[in-house]
């Protein structure tokens, strides 16, 4: 009979343990490597939340592989952000798949953009003095807009683009020249347009 108790004994001291150590697992142990004020201090496939970098399912798109480069990807699309004063050197979109580059920041992305590679492309240069120098487009549809002040002062180049729609609000962006997809339709009021069966060969 001793091997019985002595089994009895041990489940009785194991319950008693789980009980003691329960009110610890309530306990929020979340580390402060995870606190953040905006998405970009958090690593790629985390969003802030409340102040925190949490996981978001769907950011990664299981089906590929999402390179280096890029913030974060989403259903296959590269999304590069950059705040202020970030991405100095000139931000290269990976190739065989779509990218999104997002110049937010007060001189963000001041080597400009290169979109050669990149399926397609979608650059937004918000923040003042971003995307210093010229953004290029490759032959993929391209959307280029320029709405910080004195964003895009390069210049786009965009002659190349299936198809290519660029747009600068901000005042004083696109001081440089703006190179637009043949034939000369695809170009109104020094912007370039995309109209459907002239000039999308997408």
């Amino acid at each position: 009979m001793r091997a019985p108790i002595a089994a009895l004994i041990s489940a009785a001291a194991a319950v008693a343990l789980a009980i003691a150590l329960a009110p610890a697992c309530s306990i929020d142990s979340r580390s402060d490597d995870f606190e953040c004020r905006n998405p970009s201090e958090c690593a790629p496939g985390r969003d802030c939340v409340d102040g925190w970098c949490v996981i978001d399912p769907g950011e990664i798109d299981a089906s590929t592989a999402c390179p280096s480069v890029c913030t974060r990807c989403t259903d296959g699309t590269c999304i590069i952000e950059c705040g202020a004063g970030e991405c100095a050197a000139q931000v290269m979109c990976p190739g065989a798949m779509p990218c999104e580059v997002r110049c937010a920041g007060s001189n963000a992305c001041a080597a400009g953009v290169q979109c050669d590679a990149a399926a397609a492309c979608d650059v937004s240069c918000s923040g003042p003095g971003a995307c210093g120098q010229q953004v290029r487009c490759g032959n993929g549809a391209c959307t280029v807009t320029c709405g910080g002040t004195g964003s895009c002062n390069e210049g786009i180049f965009c002659d190349s683009a299936c198809a290519c729609t660029t747009a600068c609000p901000g005042a004083g962006s696109c001081n440089g020249t703006i190179d637009c997809p043949e034939p000369g339709p695809c170009t109104s009021g020094g912007q370039c347009t995309a109209q459907p069966n002239q000039c999308d060969d997408c």
